[in-house]
């Protein structure tokens, strides 16, 4: 339960993070004129979690893909044929 209560806790936190994100951002404030000084590392920053999705996404999404091509006609065939509850 513990771990749980924390996953919901990031959860709130992600959220508002978001949500402060779109606010600032709709009102026309960067992370540069909140960190000028910084804003070389938020470049770089920015850019490895980009690649990071990027990666995780072209990784994932193939196999995803074969992995679907067993998985979904087994698991069609457990519930046409499987134990009535």
């Amino acid at each position: 339960m513990r771990f749980g209560s924390m996953l919901s806790g990031l959860g709130k936190a992600l959220l508002a993070s978001l949500i402060t994100g779109t606010v600032l951002t709709f009102l026309g404030i960067s992370s540069r004129d909140i960190f000028p000084g910084m804003s070389i590392y938020i470049d770089q920053l920015t850019d490895a979690v980009e690649l990071t999705i990027n990666w995780i996404v072209i990784w994932a999404v193939p196999n995803t893909l074969v992995g679907m091509v067993i998985i979904v006609p087994i698991w069609i065939i457990l519930v046409l044929f499987g134990p009535r509850r």
